[in-house]
């Protein structure tokens, strides 16, 4: 159930902000908010730093993530939930916090708890003492969310449902009572406190806020004659993009036919965790030499170095309501312009 991470909304995201016009710490405000939208920063207290504002507003989201436990200074000013161990270069929590798991009890013996496994885009909330909402996020691929920037005293966490209201959890794994999920935590000294939800059976359905997207496609040539496979697979790139931001790039993953559940050979795409709202969906013509075709390759450098000189095809991607937690499909048939 892990998976990339994938876009978010629907959040509180509030830090430091600077008297500069324009403001880099707006701008980088901004731009966190679009690559981590499964991460939340309720308050801050720290002082902006326009020149380190400045390097996030510059840095795309891929060069962002790529900075995962990283323990330097402007990563850890702006990104603590990078941060190794939450510390950084002072050796401590950078700002007070608390981390979220948000897991399902699995396995086959009822009432207990054998295993977890990842709940993934489940509403998570923070309130402070009086009850009130401060800060929302989702859980993410790993079933993980963070609240940073807390101010010291008592919170309560909170899983809920897509209905709204609030999810079962099994405190015990070896007992089958269930309670609300629910808890109490205090944040303050330099602990991160943990809230640990282990759901009831059934739960990742019931939570999730996303839909996944599932399909392929097919590529004919200029006579309408099927391209090989085998080719298709690295002869294009398809990203995927919402409100001006590649979220994703992945390319048509060649399936032999006695591996695919259609009996047929296949070139797969798929999306994981996609929030309510309007993707696009670009299928990028690609001429990569075959030493550059690896395992587990750098999209984001094969795009800059071996996409070809042809416009690429785009398709919006909409996601709905009532389409959370199902899965949708975008097969897709292209005429290659190189062909």
């Amino acid at each position: 159930m892990n998976t990339r991470l994938a876009p978010c909304a629907l959040l509180l995201l509030a830090l430091p902000a600077c008297a500069t016009d324009p403001d880099p710490c707006a701008e980088a405000t901004a731009r966190v908010a679009v690559c981590f939208p499964d991460l939340a920063v309720a308050s801050s207290s720290a002082t902006c730093d326009p020149e380190l504002a400045e390097v996030i507003a510059g840095s795309s989201c891929e060069d962002l993530a790529a900075r995962d436990g990283k323990a330097d200074d402007w990563t850890c000013a702006w990104m603590p939930w990078l941060c190794l161990g939450g510390g950084g270069a002072g050796g401590g929590s950078t700002q007070p916090g608390i981390e979220v798991a948000v897991m399902e009890c699995g396995g086959d013996f009822a009432g207990s708890c054998p295993y977890v496994q990842s709940a993934t885009c489940g509403l998570v909330t923070l309130h402070d003492s009086t009850g009130d909402e401060v800060a929302r996020v989702f859980s993410n691929g790993n079933g993980r969310a963070t609240f940073f920037g807390l101010a010291e005293g008592a919170y309560q966490v909170r899983v809920h449902k897509r209905d709204g209201a609030l999810a079962r959890m099994q405190p015990d794994p070896l007992s089958s009572a269930t309670t609300s999920a629910s808890q109490a935590l205090t944040v303050g000294g330099r602990t991160t406190p943990w809230a640990d939800f282990n759901l009831v059976p059934g739960s990742q359905q019931a939570i999730t806020q996303c839909a996944d997207a599932d399909g392929g496609i097919t590529v004919r040539d200029s006579a309408g004659v099927e391209v090989d496979r085998r080719e298709v697979e690295w002869e294009w790139l398809i990203e995927l993009e919402r409100d001006g931001e590649v979220l994703e790039r992945t390319r048509p993953l060649f399936l032999h036919h006695e591996a695919s559940s259609s009996g047929v050979d296949e070139n797969v795409v798929s999306f994981r965790l996609l929030r309510v709202g309007t993707y696009t969906v670009r299928y990028v013509r690609m001429e990569i030499p075959s030493y550059a075709r690896r395992i587990n390759p750098d999209y984001a450098q094969l795009r800059r170095l071996y996409s070809a000189d042809v416009a690429p095809i785009e398709h919006n991607l909409r996601v709905s309501n009532a389409q959370r937690g199902r899965t949708v499909t975008i097969d897709r048939t292209l005429t290659d312009p190189l062909r």
